[in-house]
């Protein structure tokens, strides 16, 4: 059970980008204390919590010798799928309540359902909260599953920044709309999903980018074994 766990915390560092010669280190200091541990009379298991690959990660966070990367393209990709339910969701608020097609699936005809309007705008905002909150969610999950040391920096620029991102989205959609006389048809639609979406992606990559950009070091210092490095990774 003891190689088993080394060589699953291992595999574990080497994915999340940990130096080689970190690895070698952390390998030899971990074989040690399991085969201690085990020596005591303690299961090797219950050394790493149960979960040899969170306790790789977490090790490796706390000794700093987990590379920082911007992660920019995965961010982004995870961004707009955690915001896509609630975007979905706002979408159906704004066109799908009141149209006839939805009248005839309630079986009520050509007769729309008729909303006020403060309960549509309390959908719209409890729509936009969800997908602030899938958006979170979804980046802080991929960061967090490359130990990524700037996770919860990464994740509180983006809890201030996203609002100002959806306003933006909004007034942009709704000014060109307006500026066009409110056009209808398939390419219409489908700009008016696509900005948001890019806008949103946007904010995502210059968040990140932003925040890592902060850690670097100035040009022509010397990084030491253990500090964090930035490297762009689409």
């Amino acid at each position: 059970m003891t190689s088993r766990i080394v060589r699953r915390c291992r595999r574990t560092w080497l994915r999340i980008g940990v130096p080689a010669g970190d690895v070698a280190d952390m390998t030899a200091e971990l074989a040690a204390d399991l085969a201690a541990a085990e020596a005591d009379g303690r299961d090797p298991d219950s050394y790493v919590g149960g979960d040899p690959a969170g306790f790789a990660r977490a090790w490796a966070s706390e000794r700093g010798v987990v590379p920082v990367r911007s992660r920019v393209g995965r961010l982004m990709a995870a961004g707009v799928l955690g915001g896509l339910p609630g975007a979905l969701a706002g979408l159906f608020a704004v066109f799908g309540l009141q149209s006839e097609t939805f009248a005839q699936v309630l079986g009520r005809g050509d007769r729309a359902v008729e909303l006020p309007s403060n309960l549509l705008v309390a959908a719209q905002l409890a729509a936009a909260f969800f997908a602030w909150a899938g958006i979170l969610g979804a980046t802080s999950a991929v960061l967090r599953f490359h130990a990524d040391a700037l996770r919860r920096p990464t994740v509180r620029a983006l809890a201030w920044v996203l609002p100002a991102a959806g306003v933006v989205a909004a007034v942009v959609v709704g000014g060109a709309a307006r500026v066009l006389h409110y056009p209808y048809g398939t390419r219409y639609v489908l700009a008016e999903m696509i900005a948001p979406v890019v806008i949103v992606a946007a904010a995502v990559a210059g968040t990140r980018l932003g925040v890592t950009r902060r850690r670097r070091k100035p040009p022509g210092a010397e990084t030491e074994p253990g500090e964090f490095h930035v490297a762009a990774e689409l």
